[in-house]
Formats: structure tokens, C-alpha cells, sequence
């Protein structure tokens, strides 16, 4: 196995997750720490998840996913990020409304899937042997996939904490920064 390459391809992998949970950071002003704990427990779970499921049925699935994964993410990021430019148009006049909300479990689920998507692609070129080598075990896999996991956590939680230090700017325009990010990283996703 190369291990190098295993990292590199995690950290690409945790981009999505990463700058998901820096706009979410920036607008979450309420159960901060538990907030980023359960976003960064989902991405990773998801980051770690989808390469094993993409190792294990990578062949058979793939002819289901390949054609709409990118329409997936392109939809649910834009919708959550028009969601929270209009909640942050909308909420009042008052720079300190305090409308943002830790995500619920739905939300969560459905942010761990468009963020890891790409990552059953991952698992499938794993299965091949395309990327990281050849896996010869199961214990193999299982730290493959737990290394990419950690990754996505750790960069989701240093994204989500790093985002307070712009809490200084007004929020309405921190909360439409975050959401234009959302709409962005969608679109980049769909190209």
C-alpha cells in the first residue's frame, strides 16, 4: 500500500466537508461544540464510509450512482446555500438575530452524503487497485478507510472552529458569504 497517496487523496476528499463546515461555522452561533462535533462525526463517518461501500459493491453500484452524483450535490449544496442567503435576508434588520440552527439529523445525513460521494468513486478505484495499491486484507482496508475518515474529521472540526474568527463581521454578510460557498462548491461539484 502507499501510504503517501492514501493521505493525499484523503485530504482531497475532506475538501467538501472542509469548506461545508467553515460556512457552517461562520453562521452558527448557538451549541457551537456539539454542532461541529456532530458535523465533523458525520462528514468523516460518510468520508469513511462511502470508500468502503465503494470498495466492497464499487461494480455494481456504480452504474446507479455515476450518472446523478454530481446533480446530487450540485442540488442539496445550492439549497442550503440559498437557504441560508435567504434566512439571512429575511430574518430582520437586527445584525445579532440569531436565526442559524444546529443542523438536524436529516441535514446532517444529507450533508455526509453530498460531501462523500466522491469517495465511493475512491473505494471503487481502491478495489481496482488504482489508488493507494493493492489492498491485501481486511485490516488494510479498515485503516485505509479509518485514515480517511480521521482526516475529514479533523479538517472539518479545525474548519468549523477557524470560521469564528470572522465572527467580528456583520452576520447577514457572513451568512450570505457561507451560503455563496455552498452554491460554489455545488456548482463545482456538477462541472
Amino acid at each position: 500500500m502507499n501510504w503517501v497517496e492514501i493521505i493525499i487523496v484523503s485530504l482531497a476528499l475532506a475538501v467538501d466537508a472542509t469548506v461545508y463546515s467553515f460556512s457552517y461555522g461562520l453562521i452558527l452561533k448557538q451549541r457551537r461544540t456539539t454542532s461541529a462535533l456532530w458535523l465533523a462525526i458525520t462528514t468523516g463517518a460518510y468520508q469513511a464510509g462511502m470508500p468502503l461501500l465503494g470498495y466492497l459493491f464499487g461494480h455494481e453500484l456504480k452504474i446507479y450512482v455515476e450518472g446523478y452524483s454530481s446533480a446530487l450535490v450540485l442540488i442539496v449544496f445550492c439549497l442550503l446555500g440559498a437557504y441560508i442567503i435567504y434566512e439571512s435576508w429575511t430574518g430582520g434588520e437586527d445584525e445579532d438575530n440569531d436565526n442559524s440552527t444546529p443542523l438536524g439529523f436529516l441535514a446532517l445525513m444529507l450533508v455526509g452524503i453530498a460531501t462523500a460521494i466522491d469517495a465511493f468513486a475512491v473505494g471503487t478505484g481502491m478495489a481496482l487497485g488504482n489508488i493507494g495499491g493493492i489492498i491485501q486484507s481486511t485490516p488494510q482496508l479498515l485503516s485505509v478507510v479509518g485514515v480517511i475518515g480521521a482526516i475529514t474529521f479533523a479538517c472539518s472540526l479545525s474548519a468549523f472552529h477557524s470560521a469564528r474568527l470572522l465572527h467580528h463581521l456583520p452576520t447577514r454578510w457572513l451568512e450570505t458569504t457561507a451560503g455563496l460557498l455552498l452554491i460554489g462548491l455545488g456548482v463545482h461539484a456538477a462541472i
